[in-house]
C-alpha cells in the first residue's frame, strides 16, 4: 500500500483566524502527580508525607 499523509495543517483557515483578531498563546501546564513514576514497581503508588516532603525540598 501506498501511504500519502495527510495535510495536518490548513494554512487558510490559521489565516483567518489570525486576520479576524485571533492570537496565538502558550499554555500553562501543570506539574506531573507524585504518583506517577518511572519505573512498574513505583507507578501508581503514592508517595508518603515524608516523601513528598523531601522531594518538594529537594527541587
Amino acid at each position: 500500500m501506498k501511504h500519502v499523509p495527510k495535510p495536518t495543517t490548513d494554512d487558510d483557515l490559521i489565516k483567518q483566524f489570525l486576520e479576524n483578531g485571533g492570537k496565538v498563546t502558550k499554555g500553562k501546564t501543570k506539574p506531573m502527580p507524585d504518583d506517577l513514576g518511572l519505573s512498574n514497581n513505583v507507578w501508581g503508588n503514592k508517595l508518603t508525607k515524608d516523601e513528598k516532603a523531601a522531594k518538594n525540598n529537594k527541587s
